[in-house]
């Protein structure tokens, strides 16, 4: 059994302050000790590694990622050649430092069934599949094509009108591995035939959507870049807001009131309007959504919300994986403390996977999931920021990634 002890600053993510001389012991692929340095803890067989000037911490987590890459209309040529593709870059999000991720496309299935077989090297994935939208709404990229051809082609997105078409799409989804489920509740900034405020689903859909997952045994994630529709969503009983754009103090309210988790996405917010090669529509929608996204920030902190860590990366030239870590350092931007940033790309993350009891934080008894990093986030967080950071990644007591 493999047996690693490492000394440093550490930032367990269940503290408010870094111990400065810390320890963290583990053994096959289980933390067994963390807290301050005591040579007593540190087994014979040990190997010790020295953290330097730098900081350990538990493995990141992305709470919004789209494995399948950027959506277009008609990708029928390249669904596979993009499957290849994503098993190829996840290996970068896990040297990037993140050893976790919720999946937002039609590839996380296979791609946590082989990266959990050892075929891959890559994070956890939480599969939540194509995320259900109306017709006509954020995810129908539809250009000339027919409903049927959108769901048949789609890696994103998978149309569905009525009560009876939303179950069914829940159903699908879980039949293929979703451990989640997300919808787009309003329009978007990406979408071009729709606004950003636009409410999509009526209250009965996003309903039975809510109630067909929770029979099994899981919840809703809803896009959200308007307040009516954020607000429709959380009335209907869903778990998380996405984006969290246009938010108004009565949704803030709902929120915490019934312990739902904002997902921030807040670097692609705040840069979107400034990437090469967008369509004019979406460029003036992304103006109108940055500062609404600090306002968001802003409200969720006072009313004590869950801040969870999510990027939208789809591993374009826009937003590469090897700098997802880039939400860390927006996050502080947007007013967030370095700490409460940290917290919200880990234990705040496992939370959202539902693996809050075994990942997120460095105690005893928890997975091994450890990030060393070369500086100290509390005094810089964009140590975090990009995979050249990051000196070692561990999980589940293996060493992925050794740079130091």
């Amino acid at each position: 059994m493999a047996c690693y002890a490492l000394k440093g600053r550490v930032i367990d993510a269940v503290s408010d302050a870094a111990i400065e001389n810390g320890l963290v012991v583990v053994e096959g692929d289980k933390i067994k000790y963390a807290g301050i340095y005591n040579e007593k803890e540190i087994p014979g067989n040990a190997e010790i590694i020295d953290a330097g000037k730098g900081t350990i911490l538990p493995g990141f987590i992305d709470c919004h990622v789209h494995l399948c890459g950027e959506a277009t209309a008609g990708e029928k040529s390249t669904r596979y050649e993009k499957l290849l593709g994503a098993a190829y870059e996840i290996g970068i999000l896990l040297d990037a430092g993140f050893t976790g991720l919720r999946d937002m496309s039609a590839f996380g299935f296979a791609l946590q069934r082989a990266v959990d077989a050892g075929y891959l090297r890559g994070p956890r994935i939480m599969p939540g599949g194509r995320i259900l939208s109306i017709t006509s709404g954020h995810c129908d990229i539809a250009g000339d094509l027919t409903k049927e051809e959108v769901n048949a082609t789609n890696l994103t997105g998978r149309l569905c009108d009525g009560v009876d078409e939303c179950i069914l799409a829940v159903r699908e989804n879980f039949r293929q591995g979703a451990k989640f489920i997300k919808v787009s509740a309003t329009g978007g900034v990406s979408s071009i035939a729709d606004n950003v405020n636009d409410v999509q689903f009526s209250f009965e859909e996003l309903k039975a959507i809510v109630d067909e997952t929770k029979r099994h045994g899981t919840y809703v994630a809803a896009h959200c870049t308007g307040n009516a529709g954020a607000f429709q969503a959380v009335k209907a009983g869903v778990k998380s807001i996405e984006h969290g754009v246009m938010l108004e103090q009565e949704t803030i309210d709902l929120m915490a009131e019934n312990g739902v988790a904002l997902v921030t996405t807040l670097y692609i917010s705040l840069n979107v309007a400034g990437f090469p090669g967008l369509h004019p529509v979406v460029r003036e929608k992304a103006k109108l959504c940055a500062e609404a996204n600090i306002k968001t920030i802003e409200m969720a902190r006072k009313a004590g919300i869950r801040i969870a860590l999510g990027t939208d990366f789809s591993n374009s030239a826009n937003t590469p994986y090897a700098k997802n870590g880039m939400e860390f350092v927006a996050m502080v931007q947007a007013g967030m403390t370095p700490m409460e940033a940290i917290k919200a790309g880990t234990i705040n993350g496992a939370y959202l996977m539902k693996s809050e009891d075994k990942l997120g934080s460095l105690e005893s008894g928890k997975l091994a999931d450890i990030v060393i990093t070369d500086g100290n986030p509390l005094e810089n967080i964009s140590c975090l920021a990009d995979k050249e950071h990051i000196k070692l990644v561990m999980k589940n007591g293996v060493i992925e990634k050794f740079t130091l």
